[in-house]
């Protein structure tokens, strides 16, 4: 995949991490006719998988139609992807489920559940299509701004010229570093554990949630009967779970889950990561604009990470697209468009998630009661429910 460039390379666009967020940046920016160079420090893993992968993404409506558009959806092997039809969603002490429905709003779906790896394959079949050039295996050493580029200096000697990097390096983004952005940054002193089950029951295309005070369990349907779990729980409770067999921890999940689809058998590992949320305090530094992790890093409990950081790329394609052939798309002035159009929909997500895990973690009964009472009236609501739709699906 790594391809052979000069000692010295200039581009219009270095994109810094070939994460999903990074390969799409780059894809997108190749589109617009740009010359673009796409940097990682490790060689990429690009297989199709035959067991499950572990690692999957709840996309949007709104998402996958932007992946069709690239041209990316159509490498995808569509018989691992599962369509979710609905969305249950229990509180504590709720009984019944939130019930949240495609009917509700119109809509053919509320989305699909991928695997990590099957989105991967996609998209560097894309990379391959339209000639990004490709840089791998190669650790980035120093940036160097002069008046009209930027620099990129790796550890092996090569020197790549742009008019902006794309940061999508991740959480700990060596580029944000460079740039000396700041973060801010909340513990939520919270382990997500991941792992794929096969049930016995049908799961009907439904993704299920229940909240609990600071834990949240997700069963995301995948094709057939399998279903991919998250569950989000103290650091010290995860790691009395993780010294669980699996077929120990199939049993905890389906109490957890109130046995609605049945009996699970465990498939595959499981794997954990500690959850944090942290936001880089600004999104643009000198011909440099940070997109997904490397801007921010949100909860899984909403599901939206992944397509947060598709937001990013998708606002700075159509910037880009909206320029004339001689403007400077690394140019202070461009790159605060960019900054500002962002910063709702994260902040939004932010405090979806932050305010979600505090109104379910209350010890207090009013606000359990008001909670419980606020799930059940929702479930009548259908203006109500068709806008929480509309908001989730976008």
């Amino acid at each position: 995949m790594t391809q052979p460039i000069n000692q010295t390379q200039n581009a219009d666009i270095i994109v810094v991490g070939a994460g999903l967020v990074g390969l799409a940046a780059a894809v997108a920016m190749a589109r617009q006719n740009r010359t673009v160079v796409l940097v990682d420090a490790k060689k990429p893993e690009i297989k199709k998988h035959q067991s499950w992968d572990e690692r999957v993404y709840a996309l949007t409506p709104g998402t996958v139609s932007w992946l069709q558009a690239l041209g990316v959806w159509e490498e995808m092997d569509l018989t691992r992807v599962s369509d979710i039809h609905a969305m249950h969603l229990w509180g504590e002490a709720s009984a019944d489920p939130l019930v949240l429905g495609n009917h509700d709003a119109n809509l053919p779906k509320l989305g699909v559940i991928v695997e990590s790896q099957n989105l991967m394959y996609a998209l560097w079949q894309q990379i391959d299509a339209l000639g990004v050039i490709v840089v791998t295996d190669a650790k980035c050493k120093y940036i160097e701004n002069t008046q009209q580029h930027i620099w990129l200096g790796l550890e092996d000697g090569t020197e790549i010229s742009a008019k902006l990097i794309i940061a999508a390096d991740g959480v700990n983004s060596w580029v944000r570093q460079q740039a000396d952005i700041a973060l801010k940054q909340r513990d939520f002193h919270q382990t997500a554990i991941v792992a794929n089950f096969l049930a016995e029951k049908s799961h009907q295309h439904v993704a299920r949630q229940w909240f609990a005070p600071h834990e949240t369990l997700a069963l995301l349907p995948l094709p057939e009967k399998y279903v991919s779990m998250v569950w989000s729980v103290s650091t010290e409770s995860a790691n009395e779970l993780l010294t669980l067999s699996s077929d120990e921890l199939a049993q905890k999940v389906g109490a957890q889950s109130r046995h609605v689809l049945g009996v699970l058998r465990p498939v595959g590992k499981i794997l954990s990561f500690r959850l944090n949320q942290q936001t880089a305090v600004q999104l643009i530094a000198e011909r440099v604009a940070l997109v997904g992790d490397a801007a921010h890093q949100v909860h899984p409990m909403a599901g939206q990470g992944v397509n947060l950081g598709f937001r990013d790329v998708m606002q700075l394609e159509s910037l880009v697209s909206a320029t004339h052939a001689l403007q400077d798309i690394g140019e202070t002035t461009f790159l605060r468009k960019y900054e500002r159009s962002r910063q709702a929909d994260i902040a939004t997500m932010n405090a979806l998630t932050t305010g979600l895990d505090e109104l379910f973690a209350s010890d207090i009964n009013l606000v359990k009661k008001w909670t419980h009472w606020g799930m059940r009236q929702l479930n009548q609501q259908a203006t109500i429910k068709k806008l929480l739709i509309q908001q989730a699906v976008a």
